[in-house]
């Protein structure tokens, strides 16, 4: 608890005595390993797939296998999740194909990918946009649900 003087008079003073804003983010569980973040988190997850490409499923096992939901990150680590997630083709700078051997580099031309839908009707590219632009209200609704039954 830190202590700070607010209000001095002759005889009296005043002193607020309150928790850092750390130690209260913690307490409400809103800290990057909190109960409300971790619920966040897992819920993001779990809508974020709906937009990711899903062509063998590699790309969304490997993302649920890395992302820790204790941590706010939704993490996709694999050799073609950039630019799937940017939705431009990358070619190799030595034989300007999209595959690529061992070593060589890429770089992304201006050509759009096209995303099958057959598993995923709403995939495409910036899956974490799509995401927000179309359910953000009803996750700001579940994370309020949340706190409400928290709460209780």
């Amino acid at each position: 608890m830190s202590k700070k003087k607010v209000w001095r008079a002759k005889n009296v003073t005043a002193v607020l005595e309150m928790r850092s804003r750390k130690e209260i983010l913690r307490a409400k569980g809103v800290d990057p390993g909190g109960d409300i973040q971790t619920f966040h988190t897992q819920n993001v997850l779990r809508r974020i797939l709906k937009y990711m490409p899903y062509e063998s499923g590699m790309t969304i096992k490997v993302t649920i296998a890395q992302t820790n939901v204790r941590r706010p990150l939704i993490i996709t680590n694999t050799p073609s999740a950039r630019f799937l997630y940017h939705g431009k083709l990358m070619v190799s700078d030595v034989t300007g194909s999209p595959w690529a051997r061992k070593g060589e580099t890429k770089h992304v031309v201006n050509t759009p990918l096209v995303y099958t839908h057959t598993k995923n009707p709403k995939a495409g590219p910036y899956w974490d946009r799509a995401l927000s632009a179309a359910e953000g209200p009803a996750m700001a609704a579940d994370v309020q649900r949340y706190i409400r039954r928290k709460e209780k």
